[in-house]
C-alpha cells in the first residue's frame, strides 16, 4: 500500500513542526532562467510549494547538482542527454539573502506526526503541497525545507516565502553567476547536445 498525502487539517497546530533554519548571509544556489535575475519569489502554479496573490516561493538548494536536477528535471532523456537549447537557457547563481528563515522541515523523521508522508515532495498535483505551503506560511514559517523529488540521500532544497516578484535591489538578496546549465548538466554526467532521434527502418 502506498502512503497518500493528503491536505493539512485545518484543526492541527503547526507551530511545534520540526524546522530547518537559514541564516543571513548563508550561501545556496538557484538555477534560474538566463533571462531573469535568481532572486524571485514565484506565485504561479508551476511550483510544488508556491503561494499565491502577493505570496510567492523563491527555490533554493545547498548545492549545485540538487539546483540543477530542480530545473532540468523531466528535460533529461533515459540517455542522460539535455537539449542544448534548454541548457543554454539556464545558469546557476550562488545566492545570499539578508535575512534569516524558519523552515518547515517536511522531510524530518517528526513530519509524520503531522500528517505528512513522503507523497508530499514527489506528487505530480501540486494542489496539495501548495496549501501545505499556504498553511505554513499563515502559521509564521518562512519556508519550506524538504528532500528534492529529483534527488536522494539528505534534504538538500529550500522553498523560501516572500512577496511575490523579485525583491527590491536595496534589499540585500545578492547573487552571483556561478555556472553555465551546460557545464552544470555536464557536471551530473550528462551530455548537453539535439535530443537522440529515432529511426525507423522499412523492410520491403
Amino acid at each position: 500500500m502506498t502512503a497518500v498525502q493528503g491536505p493539512p487539517s485545518p484543526t492541527t497546530d503547526l507551530a511545534p513542526f520540526p524546522v530547518e533554519g537559514v541564516h543571513a548571509g548563508q550561501v545556496m544556489f538557484r538555477a534560474h532562467s538566463a533571462a531573469r535575475g535568481a532572486w524571485w519569489f514565484d506565485n504561479g502554479p508551476a511550483g510544488r510549494f508556491n503561494l499565491s496573490g502577493d505570496r510567492g516561493t523563491c527555490c533554493t538548494a545547498s548545492d549545485i547538482k540538487t539546483a540543477t536536477r530542480e530545473r532540468v528535471r523531466e528535460h533529461v532523456t533515459q540517455l542522460k542527454v539535455v537539449d542544448s537549447v534548454f541548457a543554454d537557457e539556464f545558469v546557476v547563481s550562488r545566492v545570499t539573502t539578508p535575512l534569516s528563515y524558519v523552515c518547515a522541515a517536511v522531510s524530518h523523521e517528526d513530519a509524520a506526526d503531522f500528517g505528512v508522508v513522503r507523497e508530499l515532495t514527489t506528487m505530480d498535483d501540486y494542489t496539495v503541497p501548495q496549501g501545505w505551503a499556504s498553511a505554513f506560511d499563515g502559521a509564521d514559517f518562512d519556508g519550506v525545507f524538504y528532500g528534492s523529488a529529483f534527488t536522494t540521500g539528505d534534504p538538500s532544497a529550500y522553498a523560501l516565502f516572500g512577496d511575490a516578484g523579485a525583491p527590491a535591489a536595496s534589499a540585500g538578496f545578492t547573487e552571483a553567476h556561478d555556472t553555465d546549465g551546460a557545464d552544470a548538466c555536464r557536471a551530473l554526467g550528462w551530455t548537453v547536445g539535439p535530443p537522440p532521434t529515432s529511426s525507423l527502418t522499412i523492410i520491403t
